[in-house]
């Protein structure tokens, strides 16, 4: 890897995790949504820190680096849908929850109101009253 290819890399891997830890500081980004990307930063810090990982993975996976570059990058780009797909589902039955909550909610109050209406609409009969006390 030559000089400025490595410079570059670890420039945008300590920029990848300040932006992450200063996201999650200020609350913008949870800590179960940064785990990829704090990884990512740190395999990028890795590959750049030690160039010669990246080639023994490559050697050990018998594929040339950009090759398995292009592949790791897939994979994360794979990992990163997979959790967003969990993530909607959940919010997705979450929403579905809350709606039916709401319409039962809705029921209640209408039939409430509707018990209100028809007791303005009686008069009430008036209380009996107390027998006088005698003395």
């Amino acid at each position: 890897m030559f000089l400025v290819q490595r410079i570059a890399l670890l420039v945008a891997g300590l920029v990848l995790l300040g932006v992450t830890l200063e996201l999650i500081r200020r609350r913008r980004l949870r800590e179960e949504y940064a785990v990829l990307w704090i990884c990512t930063g740190v395999m990028i810090l890795a590959f750049v820190l030690v160039p010669r990982m990246l080639f023994a993975v490559s050697d050990w996976l018998h594929l040339n680096h950009a090759v398995l570059m292009t592949f790791l990058c897939v994979l994360f780009l794979a990992a990163i849908l997979l959790h967003y797909s969990v993530v909607i589902s959940k919010q997705s039955d979450h929403e579905k929850d809350l709606a039916q909550e709401l319409a039962l909610l809705k029921d209640e109050i209408a039939k409430l109101r509707a018990a209100l209406k028809e007791s303005r609409r009686t008069p009430l009969e008036p209380k009996p009253k107390p027998p006088a006390l005698r003395t």
